[in-house]
């Protein structure tokens, strides 16, 4: 039987890695730790606990300069960092994308997306464990997706959905991640 979809973490895109983990240690007081490269698809990531969630500061990686990807995309040519989505986990993916990236201690962890008509992304782990052990950013106290699929989130308890362009909004312990 499948598990229950739920929030498995926050995406803030920005082009820059530091420019990102400046922008959320500005508001949240703490700064995220280096997580890693995504070997392929022009990415890197500094990560902070929220609670049962995490933030990812996904940014370009200088050393994969060219490489296209769904989430090169979400980073590329942005001014500003900001909060763009967020991934689900699910157990059952569909057409499943395999990832990895190998973390800063040196452990190799692999894992399987699948994208949706939206920036939203579904997330299944398999037998890597979720990212642990990180900077406590606070707890999630609010977060709202306006989405042009709202059935995408049906089920995903701890949000609250609106129907409408595409746009993530969520709070930190009451402080906006905006």
């Amino acid at each position: 039987m499948a598990a229950r979809p739920s929030v498995d973490h926050l995406v803030v895109a920005s082009a820059d890695l530091a420019v990102g983990t400046e922008w959320v240690a500005r508001r949240l007081g703490v700064t995220p730790a280096p997580g890693g490269v995504h070997p392929g698809l022009g990415t890197r990531n500094a990560l902070l606990g929220l609670g049962d969630l995490y933030l990812e500061v996904l940014a370009l990686d200088p050393a994969q300069q060219g490489r296209s990807s769904r989430f090169a995309d979400l980073a590329r040519g942005r001014g500003e960092p900001a909060l763009v989505t967020l991934a689900v986990a699910r157990d059952d993916l569909e057409d499943p994308v395999p990832m990895s990236r190998r973390r800063p201690d040196g452990t190799s962890m692999s894992w399987q997306v699948q994208f949706t008509g939206t920036p939203l992304f579904y997330i299944d782990w398999l037998d890597s464990p979720r990212p642990a052990g990180l900077p406590d950013g606070g707890s999630l106290t609010r977060l709202t997706v306006t989405t042009p699929a709202p059935q995408e989130l049906a089920g995903v308890a701890g949000i609250e959905v609106r129907e409408g362009p595409w746009h993530v909004e969520a709070d930190v312990d009451g402080t906006p991640l905006a």
